[in-house]
């Protein structure tokens, strides 16, 4: 694979990532800075989709949706840390731009 392939592939991976995903890296990177590392990132994410308050009223009010929703969402996180980096990366600059 060529270096032009490989950035062709990154985009439309990016491209169609889920729009939850896109938005937590945005507001992560806005509210601690540009500095952020992608192991941090990978931590709040995974403060915020494990077991925590929202999942206890979640099942007072017999929403059971956030547990799987929740789950989910960490099954993604763990099979593409890859794009969370790539989609981390690609925050910083458009941070920088704006």
């Amino acid at each position: 694979m060529t270096n032009e392939e490989f950035v062709i592939m990154t985009k439309k991976v990016m491209k169609y990532a889920p729009d939850w995903l896109k938005k937590d890296i945005k507001n992560i990177v806005s509210k601690e800075g540009n500095k952020v590392r992608v192991s941090h990132v990978i931590s709040l994410l995974y403060n915020q989709y494990s077991f925590n308050l929202g999942h206890i009223f979640a099942s007072m009010d017999r929403n059971y949706d956030w547990a799987a929703t929740a789950h989910d969402h960490l099954n993604y996180i763990d099979n593409n840390i890859d794009l969370v980096e790539l989609m981390l990366k690609e925050a910083k600059k458009q941070a920088l731009e704006d």
